[in-house]
């Protein structure tokens, strides 16, 4: 996997106090990001796609980055580690895939046992496991759970929603937290209120605004119910029924498909890559190479919320 020494060749008498992370199926590297804001050291990630590890690369430089198919790694050659985060693909046990895609789901659905084999291998103190909510409802999750119970880890499921943590938007995501030492988690301290995404919107206005008569039929309709529920100015999502959003609450969650649009007046745009960054709580700062918008939302939408997981590694490193 890339290294000159496996674990054991490593300094055994270090007595670093940072907890040290690896990062499986890292993204675009939300993970990292909330656990180097709790105070980790992220010493690996990895992940199949090169766009993914090109965008983490230029963000984490400091990580050593792998690019391949996680089911087949040697974990033996992983550096020392403290703390396995992962968040294996969600597209399997999302409600919004295919029954005619059967094997290939199976295939998405099966790289949640990457993280069984690498704990089995590397018995770090503590693993931090993100994906959808109906996760649980894998017919392989019962058994997935308990191997990494079998393995010695006990563990805790905590559904959390990224409102509850200072990011303008309602994304509840389930988080599966193993510790060796016998002990849970308990709930994670909340915001007193959920902030809006009107303060995500970028100034000054980035331009691209259309005529709402000039949408497709169904689109304006979209838009115009949009308004009279909640006002001249709000978000929509291209989507059946959507009723929108006022821009004084979190945005719905941010999926993979650019589906977002501003709306004021007669007119409405789409939301910029930049918008669409800080309603996931990625800071200014974080940058991504060129490429199609669409491949830049699908990131986007797949990434960890960097304060969700702050917060839960924060959690981890005082109970482990």
């Amino acid at each position: 996997m890339g290294f000159e020494s496996p674990r054991s060749a490593e300094n055994e008498n270090d007595k670093e106090a940072t907890l040290r992370a690896i990062d499986l199926f890292s993204g675009w590297g939300g993970f990292t990001l909330g656990a180097e804001q709790a105070g980790a050291r992220v010493v690996y990630a990895a992940n199949h796609s090169p766009t993914a590890v090109a965008v983490h690369t230029a963000n984490h430089p400091n990580t050593h980055h792998e690019c391949q198919d996680l089911r087949q790694a040697d974990w033996s050659r992983l550096p020392r580690f403290d703390l396995l985060l992962a968040s294996p693909a969600c597209q399997g046990h999302s409600p919004a895939s295919q029954p005619n895609r059967r094997a290939s789901l199976d295939a998405l659905r099966a790289t949640a046992g990457a993280v069984v084999d690498c704990a089995d291998v590397t018995e770090p103190r503590a693993l931090v496991v993100e994906n959808i909510l109906r996760f649980t409802a894998w017919r392989l999750y019962p058994e997935w759970r308990a191997a990494l119970e079998r393995i010695g880890y006990t563990l805790t499921e905590l559904r959390v929603l990224a409102a509850d943590h200072g990011v303008p938007q309602l994304r509840e995501r389930l988080f599966v937290v193993g510790l060796r030492n016998g002990r849970r988690i308990g709930p994670l301290r909340r915001a007193v209120s959920h902030p809006a995404f009107g303060t995500c919107l970028e100034e000054p206005d980035p331009g691209g605004w259309k005529l709402l008569r000039h949408a497709k039929p169904g689109a304006r309709a979209r838009m115009l119910r949009a308004q009279q529920l909640t006002g001249r100015r709000c978000l929509v999502q291209h989507v059946t029924g959507h009723p929108g959003v006022p821009l004084h609450q979190p945005i719905r969650t941010i999926t993979t498909k650019d589906q977002w649009c501003l709306v004021d007046g007669d007119s409405y745009r789409w939301l910029t890559l930049r918008e669409y960054a800080r309603g996931m709580g990625f800071p200014d700062s974080y940058t991504w190479p060129a490429m199609a918008r669409n491949k830049a939302v699908l990131g986007l939408g797949n990434a960890v919320v960097p304060a969700v997981a702050r917060d839960v590694v924060a959690a981890v490193k005082e109970a482990a």
